[in-house]
Parts: structure tokens; sequence; C-alpha cells
């Protein structure tokens, strides 16, 4: 039963890719995960490209890192794998980065930093994402 719900998710996401709008769909999230990058790399003062660096980095570019996973992955919905595969990572690692974004956010000054780039980066402000009139939310 597993394997058949996996295989019916695979077709979905292939279908939506190969669609007009579920193209528009997949480059206005990659947009918004720009826009994450540029944020995240600004409140930890590191360059963007640092993010997909080969190597684990120093500690604060891991944590931007995780951060940037967390929010690609809970804010934007993209699947783990998907995720590991965008920066490089193994999907197990990108899991690993939610897990640890989370503790973090037990820390209100963390968590109000994400909070502001949570409300930056939202794709309910996004025309494309909005609901047309008259449609349930």
């Amino acid at each position: 039963m597993v394997k058949r719900r996996e295989g019916e998710r695979r077709r979905t996401a292939f279908r939506r890719r190969c669609s007009a709008m579920g193209q528009m769909v997949d480059n206005r999230i990659a947009a918004h995960l720009h826009l994450a990058e540029g944020y995240v790399s600004r409140a930890f003062c590191i360059k963007p490209s640092e993010f997909y660096s080969k190597t684990r980095g120093r500690r604060h570019v891991a944590e931007a890192r995780q951060l940037v996973m967390y929010l690609a992955h809970v804010e934007f919905g993209l699947p783990l794998r998907e995720v590991g595969l965008r920066y490089d990572r193994d999907r197990t690692t990108a899991s690993h980065a939610c897990r640890a974004t989370e503790d973090r956010r037990d820390d209100p000054g963390f968590d109000d930093i994400v909070r502001d780039i949570e409300a930056l980066i939202s794709l309910r402000n996004d025309p494309l994402f909005r609901p047309a009139a008259g449609e349930r939310q």
C-alpha cells in the first residue's frame, strides 16, 4: 500500500511539472526560496553561495543552511529528497536540519528571526497561491 501511494505521488509531481501551471508554480516556489536564501544569508552574515558549498563549513554557515532547508520543507512544502538535492545533501541531512531548526526555535531570539523571515517569504501573499474569490481556504 505504501509503495502504491509513493508511486501515485511521483506521477502527480511529474504531471504537475509537465503542465504549464505546474511549471509556473515550481518557478514561483524557486523564486521564493531564492528570497529565503537572501534573507537568511543576511541574517547570518554569509554569502548565499555558501549554502551550496561541498563542505559543512563553519558552524554559523551550517546553521544557516539548516534554516534554509527547514524553510524549503516547512514553508514551501518541498519533499526532503528535493531539499537535499538542491543543497547537494542527503534527504536524511535535510531531515536533521528540520529537527535541529525546530529545536533551536525554543530560543525566543532565534524564533523571532525565523518568524520574520517566514512572513517575508510566505506564499500566502503571492497572488498565484491565493484562493480565487468564492473558493474555500
